[in-house]
């Protein structure tokens, strides 16, 4: 069995930061785990669904990146943890004709850090599961596309004479910018040209009174009116109590056409902290720590990011949260390898940014002085963009980020790069 100082599970914002973060100041002696091959950015994902992809996406290979700053990548899935032996459990890896390809594995660690990301509650809603599409991951927001570009053929070819409809259940930030993207950027891998698509209707169906809760009010009335003008129907005070294969009904007692319906109404737990009996979980099924952000059933057991939250203090389920989580721990981790105290992790806010596509982009900024900026159109694409940048500094260093910078200014400007690995 392998041990090592320091085992991340997760290579999302948070986790793939604070690898590369902690290799890059001189601690490469760690293992990074993720269940995918490669990295794509969170707040991306909405794009990657409505077909911005492969090729126009920045997709890289973690065992790249592990090659570049020197830790250890393994591919695999979190099976469970025992506290008091320190080690994980890896679980099998199978291929599609269910064969053992790679066993079980244990991996022994002296400190852990859990970033395996969150998940989408279905609340008990009938149907959900068997019928709605979540966009939780890289898997899911392909096979969402997949799933697009199908029933886009198949509505094609029966020549309905209707529209496509698309229903998104929630208005987070994740609801509100894929339905801007499927409203007027969405491609099709199985049918083209462009033209033949049929039109498209997307419908957000939220159960509050208003949108973009917890958002500033100004922010909100901006988007809202930003996707009615797009064409992006908004329906409030709509309480999903069933999910059909055609369609959705709410408690008021109507009835939503759907033909494919997207179910992107928050953040809980991931699934398999229910599993893992050693450590805590909130009423989200998102496991609890300290405001140090360690476990509060083991010190040496440490979680950023959705998959988590800090007892009473809990940041956002953000790729801003989960960044600046990674930032504190990429400090503290070599820290209390040393037997040093650490600090508690407190949360920044920077202000909220929603990516809209050709409806545009819209949000808020923290001023010097803790006071909220509003701001949209070229500023808000541009700080959007900013904020990805900073990510692909942080993962590439300065040099390959000033590369991938100029990339993207060029891949505006003259169409898709190719997607690399290596």
């Amino acid at each position: 069995m392998q041990t090592f100082p320091i085992v991340i599970v997760g290579g999302g914002a948070g986790g793939l930061e604070l690898a590369v973060g902690l290799a890059r100041n001189g601690h490469p002696d760690l293992l990074l785990i993720d269940k995918s091959p490669t990295h794509i950015w969170k707040p991306r994902l909405h794009e990657v669904a409505a077909g911005s992809g492969p090729g126009e996406i920045d997709e890289i290979g973690y065992a790249t990146l592990a090659e570049k700053w020197g830790f250890a990548f393994q591919q695999g899935s979190l099976a469970d943890i025992s506290a008091e032996d320190r080690t994980i459990t890896l679980a099998a890896m199978t291929q599609d004709t269910q064969s053992h390809v790679v066993p079980p594995r244990q991996i022994g660690y002296q400190a852990l850090v859990l970033a395996i990301g969150g998940g989408t509650p279905d609340f008990g809603v009938e149907g959900v599961r068997e019928h709605a599409a979540m966009l939780d991951d890289v898997e899911g927001a392909k096979a969402l596309f997949s799933r697009l570009s199908h029933r886009l053929l198949a509505h094609h070819a029966n020549n309905t004479g209707r529209p496509f409809q698309i229903v998104v259940a929630g208005s987070g930030a994740t609801g509100v910018e894929l339905a801007a993207h499927l409203k007027n950027d969405l491609h099709c891998t199985a049918l083209a040209p462009h033209s033949d698509l049929p039109p498209v209707d997307v419908t957000i169906l939220e159960g509050a009174d208003q949108i973009l809760g917890g958002v500033d009010d100004e922010v909100r009335s901006v988007v809202r009116d930003q996707l009615e003008t797009a064409g992006v129907r908004v329906e409030t005070g709509q309480q999903i109590c069933k999910v059909m294969a055609n369609a959705v009904e709410t408690k008021s007692g109507q009835t939503f056409k759907a033909d494919v319906t997207i179910w992107a109404t928050g953040t809980s737990g991931p699934a398999i902290a229910g599993d893992i009996a050693a450590l805590e979980t909130n009423k989200k099924g998102q496991w609890s720590v300290r405001p140090s952000l360690q476990s509060t059933q083991s010190d040496a057991i440490f979680a950023l990011g959705d998959c988590c939250a800090i007892t009473d203090t809990p940041a956002p389920t953000t790729a801003q949260a989960a960044s600046e989580q990674a930032e504190h721990l990429i400090h503290a981790l070599p820290r209390w390898l040393k037997n040093e105290p650490i600090d508690a992790f407190e949360f920044r806010n920077k202000g909220t940014l929603l990516s809209l596509g050709d409806a545009g982009t819209v949000g808020t900024l923290k001023s010097w002085f803790h006071t909220d900026i509003s701001i949209n159109g070229r500023l808000a694409h541009a700080a959007y963009r900013g904020l990805y940048h900073q990510h692909q500094f942080r993962i590439l260093g300065p040099l390959k980020g000033s590369e991938e910078f100029a990339a993207d200014l060029f891949e505006r400007a003259a169409g898709p790069r190719l997607k690399v690995y290596g």
